[in-house]
């Protein structure tokens, strides 16, 4: 039997206050299994990422509860939370979000330092050769292209291993080249044992997952499986 990492309890987002209140997330229930690799579809501005922000913790719901295996997120404080991004999630975002000033090692070892690792510039060249830039450590992020910015903000997020990858249109600034390199290696990762939960406007990139869920006006309106392997 698969076993749940994710579940969402009737949660709510809301910002803002009296007739200025906006539903972002609006009473929210899903449960996702351990090694699930789920894409989260929708009109822009209908909630998609806050719900990937949610359940990443990098905000809080205002009603509902969020449960992570056995930790209920939205109820840890700043250091607890912080520990749990820094060991369970890893994040992919659509611009990348690496530091310009830092080389390529440098932002992957910056995630191994915030997760307490030790030999962390060992580890991070690791990461980096696994992903065919090894030859590439030393560069800034404006020396890359967007394929290879992408592929270090991975080595980035599976720094300290997390068992979970949250990734907020990871294809949205590539090419259908470095685009189709992307998804092979994130089917790679899904083959691994990663859960995936993926924000895309792309019905071919959603195709790749298992699970597809369509979001509109803050609320899940379809689930439906894709039945891949």
């Amino acid at each position: 039997m698969s076993e749940t990492v994710i579940k969402l309890e009737s949660v709510r987002k809301t910002y803002g206050s009296g007739a200025a209140t906006t539903n972002a997330v609006s009473d929210i229930s899903m449960t996702v299994e351990r090694g699930t690799w789920v894409a989260i579809m929708g009109p822009s501005g209908h909630g998609k990422s806050t719900l990937l922000q949610l359940i990443g913790g990098l905000d809080r719901p205002s009603a509902g509860r969020i449960m992570l295996d056995s930790a209920e997120i939205g109820s840890l404080d700043a250091t607890k939370l912080a520990a749990v991004r820094g060991t369970k999630i890893g994040f992919v975002f659509q611009f990348f979000n690496l530091m310009p000033h830092l080389t390529a090692l440098e932002n992957v070892e910056i995630a191994l330092w915030l997760g307490g690792a030790a030999k962390r510039k060992g580890r991070a060249l690791e990461l980096l050769e696994h992903f065919g830039l090894g030859d590439k450590a030393h560069h800034l992020p404006g020396m890359l292209s967007g394929g290879q910015q992408q592929r270090v903000a991975i080595a980035r997020a599976l720094a300290n291993d997390p068992e979970i990858l949250l990734m907020d249109e990871p294809t949205g600034n590539l090419d259908s080249a470095a685009e189709a390199e992307l998804l092979s290696l994130l089917d790679g990762l899904h083959q691994a044992g990663k859960t995936l939960l993926m924000v895309t406007h792309n019905p071919a990139v959603a195709a790749r997952a298992q699970r597809v869920l369509q979001v509109k006006d803050g609320r899940i309106v379809a689930d439906a499986s894709n039945g891949t392997a």
